[in-house]
């Protein structure tokens, strides 16, 4: 009996799709009145791909650091500071994608984000990017701060 050797066997890339929990229920926030949107005496709530963008939102608009809350965690971005600087616009822009991938990452229904594109005036700057995700193909959002 012939055994074959070991670098003649082939071996076959197996994929396995990881099992993606379901979104669960978040509610909707207003940013620029800063509270909870209620229609009816009851709090918005939001699913799926809404619930996805609002999270976003949230983590974009939330400086890291500023909150006790999120003191242990990884929560928010320091853009706020880059965009109000006089740093070189490239170098402002590339740090942003940076901090603001790196913070979306955490998510496991956010696979890539690309498509990156800025509007700046002063110390105010408009960011849209679009999101790969794998469970809802393309999110696109825009975010002003």
């Amino acid at each position: 009996m012939n055994l074959p050797e070991i670098t003649q066997l082939e071996l076959r890339e197996v994929e396995f799709e990881e099992e993606l929990e379901p979104i669960g229920k978040t509610y909707l926030y207003d940013f620029d009145k800063g509270d909870f949107v209620m229609r009816d005496g009851k709090l918005i709530e939001l699913y799926g791909v809404d619930s996805i963008k609002q999270w976003i939102l949230k983590v974009l608009k939330t400086e890291s650091f500023r909150f006790r809350i999120y003191e242990d965690e990884t929560y928010g971005t320091s853009i706020e500071s880059l965009i109000g600087s006089n740093l070189p616009r490239a170098y402002i822009e590339s740090e942003i994608e940076r901090e603001v991938t790196e913070s979306l990452l955490e998510s496991p229904y956010i696979e890539r984000l690309e498509g990156w594109q800025f509007e700046r005036d002063g110390k105010w700057m408009r960011i849209r990017f679009t999101v790969i995700s794998p469970m809802y193909n393309t999110i696109d959002m825009e975010v002003s701060r």
